[in-house]
């Protein structure tokens, strides 16, 4: 890989995947957006397949997207709390879940804390992937633990938690190497030189 002035680059190919070029005031907007277009996918894609957490692709894709191109450490936080608020929006007609909005917060408050506490993977195809799937996982865990609380039925649950935590898993997984992928390629572009 070679650098902008035509020297050898030793570094990781993910090694800085932030982009500078736009004021931080865009730069939360677009992560608000991507929170809100998470919740626009979720809707638009709401087919009776009864396979659990499948909507982790597209989730964790932006998610994981959002937090590793922005400069904010609170990055992930802001991309939830977009998904969060939508998703309460009276226009996606009857919610069926009270909780949802917790639902939707909780993966990027995770991302958040772990971009923070484990600085030097942050730009790991590994460990975006691996962080997708456990964000996502907070979801059937949230949902249990709700419904050991409230006595909210959830359907995904009525079998135990098992196997909407494996699924939510894997879907996670992918959607966190799909978002780190789409982030690499994006910086890539940006910071090819003229």
């Amino acid at each position: 890989m070679t650098q902008m002035n035509g020297g050898f680059s030793t570094r990781k190919p993910l090694s800085a995947f932030r982009i500078r070029a736009i004021p931080a005031w865009l730069e939360y907007v677009l992560l608000v957006g991507l929170g809100v277009a998470a919740v626009v996918l979720h809707q638009a894609f709401r087919f009776p397949m009864d396979l659990p957490g499948r909507h982790g692709v597209e989730w964790m894709a932006l998610l994981v997207l959002g937090r590793a191109l922005t400069r904010s450490r609170i990055g992930g936080s802001v991309v939830s709390t977009g998904a969060a608020v939508a998703s309460m929006l009276p226009l996606w007609g009857a919610i069926d879940d009270p909780f949802i909005w917790l639902i939707y917060l909780l993966p990027g408050i995770l991302m958040d804390i772990a971009f923070a506490r484990l600085p030097r993977w942050k730009t790991s195809f590994i460990f975006l992937a691996s962080l997708g799937a456990l964000a996502h996982a907070t979801k059937p865990l949230a949902r249990w633990l709700i419904n050991m609380i409230t006595g909210i039925p959830y359907g995904s649950l009525l079998l135990g938690v098992g196997y909407p935590l494996l699924t939510h898993l894997l879907f996670g997984a992918v959607g966190g190497l799909l978002g780190a992928i789409l982030a690499y390629g994006i910086h890539k572009t940006i910071a090819r030189p003229e």
